[in-house]
């Protein structure tokens, strides 16, 4: 697989059109919240989360002061089909750090190292690298040399090094997005087509969904810690 860096300008149309698609073919793999698709909120968060992911998409190479890599990689038959992307946040104060945002590969080109190459293409660049993830992909990123230091809502934090940075990183506002016109117009046409009390049941269901992952999170860490 080749893969290409955007640093300096955002990616072409074609580009960014198959990494939010892939943003929306893997929603509940990439969203901290893991929303099912079964729950009918899962159409709201179709919307919002491509939508997060294509406001750092443009921001590449624009805002100095809150810089955005993307790192892509392509098929070696199609040079032209994405197969996996690495979307990270560079921290201005402090050169050899970054944060992960998102990473995705295609389940039909999974287990061939892809998304080792990207993580360290990524750390290369910026050694000092966190990320947030759920329990189950832990030994994942362990293999990488990532270590466990904490749990944040429903994921782990993991790190390169045994502390997080103390720069700040340009993340881009969910809640502001998920509380926007757009995102309540997908709810209410999802009130007006399922009725008050479906869609007063999937917030229950994902509100437990989440408590359930968040201690799972807190439960996990707490027994790493224990572990010499």
């Amino acid at each position: 697989m080749s893969t290409v860096l955007f640093h300096e300008s955002p990616p072409s149309h074609v580009v960014a059109d198959q990494v939010l698609q892939m943003v929306d073919t893997y929603l509940s793999d990439l969203s901290m919240l893991a929303v099912p698709p079964s729950n009918p909120l899962y159409e709201v968060y179709r919307w919002t989360l491509p939508c997060e992911v294509d406001q750092y998409l443009q921001r590449i190479g624009q805002v100095p002061t809150a810089p955005v890599e993307l790192i892509v990689a392509f098929d070696d038959v199609d040079l032209r089909k994405v197969v996996g992307f690495l979307l990270y946040l560079p921290v201005p104060s402090h050169p050899d750090a970054c944060g992960i945002t998102y990473m995705a590969v295609k389940q039909s080109h999974r287990r061939r190292g892809l998304g080792t190459t990207m993580m360290r293409e990524a750390i290369a660049r910026y050694p000092h690298v966190e990320l947030t993830c759920p329990v189950k992909k832990v030994p994942f990123y362990e293999q990488i040399g990532f270590q466990v230091i904490d749990s944040e809502n429903t994921q782990v934090v993991m790190n390169t090094r045994s502390a997080s940075t103390t720069g700040l990183m340009g993340i881009v506002n969910a809640e502001q997005i998920l509380h926007s016109s757009q995102a309540k117009q997908i709810h209410a046409q999802l009130v007006g087509r399922l009725g008050l009390k479906v869609m007063a049941n999937a917030e229950k269901q994902l509100q437990r969904h989440i408590d359930q992952l968040t201690r799972q999170a807190a439960s996990y860490v707490r027994t790493r810690r224990m572990t010499p």
